[in-house]
C-alpha cells in the first residue's frame, strides 16, 4: 500500500510492542506502574478512536509543538472506552488499542502511556487528574487538546473557560486544535465513520480516515477449509473491531512491513461452514495473501479494504465456490494493479 505522506506517516512494522515496548521507535507504556518519566513533554490526551484526519492533525500539531521546543511528543490513552466503564454502552471500535498504538507510531509519536479507564479514575475531576497524571506524574510542559476534548467527571472541555485556568494552576502550558471539517462543513467524527463503514460507504469512511478503511488483529487457528480448496486464509480476531458489510473485498494485507494483495472474505462462509439449526455461526474475517507462503498463525496482521468485489453468497458445491474464489482473485489482482498496488 502506498503511503498517505499528508502528514508525514513514517513506514513502520506492524509488530506488537509488549508492555514497556516499542512500536518501530514509539515507545509503550502499560498501567501506572509504567508511567513514562519524561519532564518537559508536550502531549496530548484522548481514546482517538479511529485516528482519522481530525485526530491525525491533533498529533501532527502535538509533534510540531515539541519540536519547537526540542521536547518529546506524546499520547495518553485508555485501555478500554470510558462509556465501557461508565454505563456499559461502548460503541463497536473503528481501531482496537493495538490498531491505534500502531497509527501513533506511524504519525511519530515518541511514546505512548495506555491507561486503564477504572471506575475510580472516571470518578477524578479534570484537576484532580491533571494534578495526578500530567503534572504529579508526568511532568509536562504542554498540553494539546482537541476542539471537542473533555477529562474528568466534570467534563471540562476547550469550551470552558475554567481550562486554561487550570492549566496556569497547574504549571503546564495550553494549547487547542480548531476541527478538520468533512466536504459537507461538518466536524469529522468517530460516529459518522463508524456509521459509514457499517454501511458499506468505504469511499466515504476512507474520505474522512485520511486512510483507507482497515482492520487490524492476530491471525487465529481455524479449520483450514480455505487451505483444502487450494487458498490458505489467515482467519484474523479483531474483538470488537468495526468491519466492513458481508463480502468479498480486494485488500491489501500488511503483515511487518509488507504489502501483499489480497482477497478478503467477510461472513459467515455459508458454503462450507457447517451449522446446526438454531445455532448463531461465527463471522468470520478470512484473507488469502497473494503470492506468500509461510506460516501466519499468531502474527499480526492489517488488512486494507480498496473494492467490493461482491456479495457473500452460497453455492451449490465446493468445486463451483474454487472457481469463483479463482475469478475474485482475478478481479482483485487487476483492481491493484490498474490502483498502483
Amino acid at each position: 500500500m502506498k503511503e498517505d505522506s499528508a502528514i508525514g506517516n513514517r513506514r513502520l512494522p506492524l509488530s506488537r510492542g509488549p508492555p514497556g515496548g516499542t512500536i518501530g521507535v514509539m515507545r509503550i507504556f502499560k498501567g501506572e506502574s509504567e508511567c513514562p518519566t519524561l519532564p518537559g513533554a508536550v502531549m496530548t490526551l484522548g481514546i482517538f478512536d479511529g485516528v482519522h484526519l481530525g485526530h491525525r492533525d491533533v498529533l501532527r500539531q502535538t509533534g510540531v509543538w515539541a519540536q519547537e521546543l526540542d521536547a518529546p511528543r506524546g499520547v495518553i490513552t485508555f485501555a478500554q472506552h470510558p462509556r465501557q466503564v461508565i454505563d456499559g454502552r461502548a460503541p463497536d471500535l473503528l481501531t482496537t488499542l493495538q490498531h491505534r498504538l500502531v497509527l501513533f507510531a506511524r504519525a511519530g509519536i515518541d511514546w505512548a502511556w495506555v491507561l486503564e479507564f477504572t471506575r475510580e479514575l472516571s470518578e477524578l475531576s479534570a484537576e484532580a487528574f491533571a494534578r495526578r497524571y500530567l503534572v504529579g506524574r508526568l511532568r509536562i510542559r504542554g498540553l494539546l487538546l482537541g476542539f471537542d476534548s473533555r477529562f474528568g467527571h466534570d467534563r471540562l472541555g476547550v469550551d470552558s473557560p475554567e481550562l486554561p485556568v487550570l492549566a496556569q494552576r497547574c504549571g503546564f502550558a495550553l494549547r487547542t486544535v480548531p476541527p478538520i471539517l468533512a466536504p459537507d462543513g461538518q466536524p469529522i467524527s468517530s460516529t459518522r465513520i463508524r456509521e459509514a463503514i457499517q454501511d458499506g460507504r468505504l469511499k466515504e469512511a476512507e474520505a474522512l480516515l485520511g486512510r483507507r478503511v482497515s482492520v487490524y488483529g492476530r491471525v487465529a487457528h481455524g479449520a483450514a477449509l480455505g487451505r483444502r480448496l487450494g487458498y490458505a486464509t489467515a482467519n484474523l480476531d479483531l474483538g470488537r473491531e468495526v468491519r466492513p458489510p458481508f463480502g468479498v473485498y480486494a485488500t491489501i494485507a500488511e503483515l511487518e512491513g509488507r504489502s501483499y494483495g489480497s482477497i478478503t472474505n467477510v461472513g459467515y462462509r455459508p458454503t462450507v461452514a457447517k451449522i446446526e439449526p438454531g445455532e448463531k455461526p461465527d463471522l468470520m474475517i478470512e484473507t488469502h495473501l497473494f503470492d506468500f507462503s509461510g506460516d501466519l498463525y499468531d502474527r499480526e496482521l492489517e488488512v486494507h479494504f480498496v473494492e467490493k468485489l461482491r456479495d457473500e453468497r452460497r453455492f451449490p458445491d465446493v468445486a463451483t465456490l474454487a472457481a469463483q474464489i479463482r475469478h475474485d482473485e482475478a478481479r482483485a489482482r487487476a483492481i491493484l494493479k490498474a490502483a498502483g498496488l
